[in-house]
């Protein structure tokens, strides 16, 4: 147990470290070509523990051809993992998470990357969504039903897709 909570503290100042850099402009990303498989791998193994120890199932819905895609690499993968750890510390015992990864175009012609992750999980009250993302709201009310552990993930999730003009949201049923 000590271990456990040891490991989460230090989880929780690497957010926090994470968070004071992108707010206060410090943090560089580096456009690559990544594979996006080779990235979900990682982010799936970073979190199979937490999946494996609720028995979760996991749904992947992936491109089917070997694609690559110019990003931040590191940025990416958190992303994916601080939403993969979210849908399953919201999920039930025995529930499923689906991630889906498309590329897609918009009106001009420029690629992007669209994940969408779902969990068999409570779902969010209406009047809860707004402040989902928000992690001055959480640090000073109560928890937000349907989202699990402290929020500081999902504000990080938004920070780093908001700082490459990326969009992030939320679309939940109770």
């Amino acid at each position: 147990r000590i271990k456990t909570s040891t490991e989460r503290i230090g989880g929780l100042v690497e957010d926090l470290i994470q968070l004071t850099n992108l707010d206060t402009g410090n943090m560089q990303f580096k456009q690559e070509s990544i594979d996006l498989k080779l990235i979900i791998d990682s982010a799936m193994a970073y979190t199979s523990s937490q999946i494996r120890e609720k028995n979760i199932t996991m749904r992947l819905d992936l491109p089917e051809a070997q694609t690559r895609f110019q990003t931040d690499k590191d940025a990416f993968q958190q992303v994916l993992i601080h939403l993969l750890q979210n849908a399953t510390a919201a999920s039930q015992a025995e529930g499923t998470i689906t991630l889906r990864i498309r590329i897609e175009s918009d009106e001009s012609e420029h690629n992007y990357i669209s994940v969408q992750v779902s969990d068999t999980g409570g779902g969010i009250a209406s009047e809860d969504i707004p402040r989902v993302f928000s992690r001055r709201y959480r640090a000073e009310h109560s928890l937000i039903q349907g989202l699990g552990d402290t929020g500081v993930g999902l504000s990080i999730a938004k920070a780093l897709v908001e700082a490459q003009n990326g969009r992030i949201w939320v679309e939940t049923q109770p």
